[in-house]
């Protein structure tokens, strides 16, 4: 997905407002970036989620560590940047 720059500040402002350390969990480098939203579905005993009708989705934003490549995965639902009805990535006013 092209993020504009709404998206991005939406995205920034989320993962920035989460009351933790600003460093990667693995090598503990501080160079970290904003992924992208990724979908995935619930797990279903084997079964491809493309074949369940109404399989639930879960978006998840990636921060990457630019050291290890380590990627943390934030519920994007959870962080309220992601419409949890319409499923639309929300953008933030300038």
């Amino acid at each position: 997905m092209n993020y504009t720059e709404g998206h991005k500040r939406s995205l920034i402002k989320a993962v920035n407002s989460l009351p933790a350390k600003r460093r990667c969990l693995f090598c503990d480098s501080q160079e970290l970036e904003i992924g992208a939203v990724i979908d995935t579905t619930d797990y279903n005993d084997g079964v491809s989620a493309a074949l369940i009708q109404g399989a639930s989705h879960i978006p998840f934003i990636q921060v990457m560590c630019s050291k290890c490549g380590y990627a943390h995965l934030f519920n994007a639902i959870a962080l309220g940047v992601v419409d949890p009805s319409t499923g639309k990535l929300k953008e933030a006013k300038p």
